[in-house]
């Protein structure tokens, strides 16, 4: 059975607006796929902040009582050295 010319406009009419309806229907999915990546990948943002913000306190913290531990121990020998100095020039040679 041939088509005619009719029914060939007919059939070109039918698989254009398939086409139509399937462009769209992709696009309106790959939208709604791209907004739920963007948003998981916000979710994951902030929350790998907040974890970096804590490394960055818990290692300034660490920084601050290292160096006041370094401090005091700075202290001790420069106290250490003085009595040294002091013992030194008092033993006879």
């Amino acid at each position: 059975m041939a088509l005619t010319d009719e029914d060939k406009q007919w059939l070109a009419g039918q698989l254009g607006t398939l086409k139509k309806e399937l462009v769209e229907y992709i696009d309106e999915r790959t939208h709604d796929a791209e907004t739920r990546l963007l948003r998981a990948f916000a979710d994951y943002n902030t929350n790998a902040g907040i974890r970096f913000r804590k490394l960055e306190a818990d290692a300034s913290n660490l920084n601050t009582s290292s160096t006041i531990r370094l401090g005091e121990l700075e202290r001790q020998v420069t106290e250490i050295q003085a009595k040294i100095i002091l013992i030194e020039g008092r033993l006879p040679r």
